[in-house]
């Protein structure tokens, strides 16, 4: 039982506004997670705003901006949480906030990844989601720079083995073979997929799950997202794989983390204060 001496000392949470990428059909778990998480006495405001009628990521994610500047009650801290593609859509609603000069107090992102262009690459993504030869190319340059810092050959090389493969499996899948198309997530991952991302300033709590950073990040503890993330993250390596962290059993400890890290930015001890 929890001592009440405890409960009174520990400082009240603002409202959490949770920032979903896919409809409730498309994920299911992320609602039940949320009610898990209002189970526990926290007021958690969901913010949903489907993708159809946007042309860019930037146009989508300016609307969930919208939807949040509208609903947040400015004289609280704001506090914002996101899972999988919902955390790409904060990252960059969270830049429009910011030019609105808007803050976030404190921002998790659970279990979010930004694809690296030679995992695009191999997987042929970009041809999947139409990505034109322009952004693919100033993409596949990152690869030059730090923390990946490849050769010029290497890039090359990758790039060509990628073409010579798509080549032999032309006639096997045909041209952008549909089959490989799921359209409850094509607008979501088009638009993503196309979009040149920017650095965020503000500082940003990640939840991500072991294997996630190995298969996807590389070893990258940020999933290859801290390249982004000018304002600052700190990582929390949280129980379960990507599908599962945030249902029971794995979720009651990742919420707990959660509600942990934004009773310490509360009261003023959070990691970047």
């Amino acid at each position: 039982m929890t001592d009440p001496a405890i409960v009174a000392t520990r400082p009240a949470l603002p409202a959490l506004y949770s920032v979903r990428g896919w409809p409730a059909e498309v994920n299911p778990a992320y609602i039940t997670f949320v009610d898990e998480m209002r189970s526990t006495g926290v007021e958690v405001v969901d913010v949903y705003v489907g993708p159809t009628g946007f042309s860019t990521l930037g146009e989508w994610a300016g609307a969930v901006a919208d939807e949040i500047q509208t609903r947040h009650q400015t004289s609280e801290p704001l506090h914002l949480m996101s899972y999988c593609l919902g955390g790409v859509v904060a990252q960059v609603a969270l830049g429009t906030l910011t030019d609105r000069g808007i803050e976030a107090d404190f921002v998790a992102l659970i279990d979010p990844r930004h694809e690296p262009p030679q995992y695009r690459l191999e997987r042929g993504l970009d041809s999947l989601y139409r990505v034109p030869w322009g952004f693919r190319i100033r993409h596949h340059l990152l690869l030059l720079t730090p923390p990946d810092s490849q050769a010029v050959r290497a890039v090359l090389l990758t790039v060509l083995r990628r073409a010579a493969r798509s080549v032999m499996e032309l006639p096997k899948r045909g041209w952008r073979s549909r089959r490989r198309v799921n359209p409850m997530i094509f607008t979501e991952m088009y638009l993503a997929h196309h979009w040149e991302f920017s650095a965020l300033l503000t500082p940003v709590y990640l939840y991500n799950v072991e294997s996630s950073i190995q298969n996807y990040g590389d070893g990258d503890p940020s999933v290859h997202m801290g390249r982004y993330l000018s304002g600052g993250f700190t990582v929390r390596v949280v129980e379960g794989d990507h599908e599962n962290c945030i249902e029971p059993p794995y979720s009651t400890g990742l919420i707990k983390r959660i509600n942990a890290d934004r009773r310490a930015v509360v009261a003023g001890a959070g990691a970047f204060q």
